[in-house]
């Protein structure tokens, strides 16, 4: 295959392309580390297989309720009411969403991230991003690095986040990704296929109360018809080490398959989320329910100088229908 990487900002913000053939992949290097759009030729087209920012206007007027494709550090999701504690100290965070009084998705889905490098062979380019996180005394005091590298080969790509704890104590952290895959047509005509897993029951403000409760809805190709989904979905991460949610059109047999790497310290679940206008469904990997930080399950430690690895990634196919 043919790789080369493009360098096309949107706006102000750093945007890079990609190019594998005739697909590509967009990553938002300026913002977040995002995954902004993936395009592969279907019947003579280009297909977007991720919904994201097509110009800048686009991008200023809905990037903060839609937060596409962006890594989640060092936490993903609500922590309710922006406040937590841990081992005696309490911390206050930014309530930096209008509708709830709590803080959402981290620091780095919001900050500029440093190229690394780029390179490439006859199956795949790879492009690597990082960003250091340098603390706040009253909101996360503790430092860190995380390195993303993306490799794609044109009908997939993987993601491989690297987190180091540069501070002098244990790292509590966790991660999610916040992509929206479409295939083409509304979700209403979609089917959803995952594992059988535990959804995580809410209180009132939407945080997690603790509870779960069996999902079996989309152990097969459910059509997803009318249902409205904002879950948190737990897997079984000692039966498996790798699991997959594939998103499916069962006229046309275009799938993709949205696995992620499971077990301890590890992704170990995933949000899923419909919007209203209903032409994408966020799936976004996740290593723990929202509001972490308080509650400590699934809660990853990493001690000083020591590094995790969370791997998960995405394939484009055409299935038997």
């Amino acid at each position: 295959m043919n790789f080369f990487l493009e360098s096309k900002p949107l706006g102000t913000v750093e945007r890079y392309v990609v190019h594998a053939d005739d697909c590509e992949l967009e990553i938002l290097a300026g913002w977040g580390a995002g995954l902004n759009a993936w395009r592969v030729p279907v019947n003579g087209k280009k297909m977007d297989l991720l919904y994201g920012y097509r110009d800048a206007e686009t991008f200023r007027k809905i990037q903060a309720d839609t937060n596409a494709g962006v890594c989640l550090s060092p936490w993903p999701g609500r922590t309710a009411n922006a406040k937590w504690s841990w081992k005696g100290k309490d911390y206050k965070l930014v309530n930096n969403v209008s509708w709830a009084p709590h803080a959402l998705h981290g620091f780095l889905h919001v900050l500029p991230w440093k190229f690394e490098s780029f390179a490439s062979n006859e199956k795949e380019a790879v492009l690597t991003l990082s960003r250091d996180f340098y603390g706040d005394a009253n909101a996360y005091p503790f430092t860190y690095k995380v390195t993303n590298i993306y490799a794609f080969n044109g009908k997939s790509f993987t993601v491989k986040s690297i987190v180091k704890n540069t501070y002098h104590e244990t790292l509590p952290y966790a991660q999610g990704f916040h992509p929206y895959f479409m295939l083409g047509k509304k979700v209403n005509a979609l089917t959803l296929s995952m594992p059988a897993s535990h959804k995580a029951l809410l209180d009132s403000a939407d945080i997690p109360t603790g509870e779960l409760e069996a999902e079996t809805r989309f152990t097969g190709n459910t059509p997803i018809a009318e249902t409205f989904i904002n879950d948190y979905f737990a897997f079984d991460a000692e039966s498996s080490d790798r699991v997959s949610v594939i998103l499916k059109d069962p006229e046309t047999g275009n799938q993709i398959d949205v696995w992620q790497k499971t077990g301890k310290d590890l992704w170990r679940g995933i949000q899923i989320y419909t919007p209203p206008d209903r032409e994408s469904i966020a799936l976004e990997p996740m290593s723990s329910a929202p509001d972490v930080l308080n509650h400590h399950r699934e809660l990853i430690e990493i001690i000083p100088n020591a590094s995790i690895e969370l791997l998960w990634g995405a394939e484009f196919g055409i299935s038997v229908r």
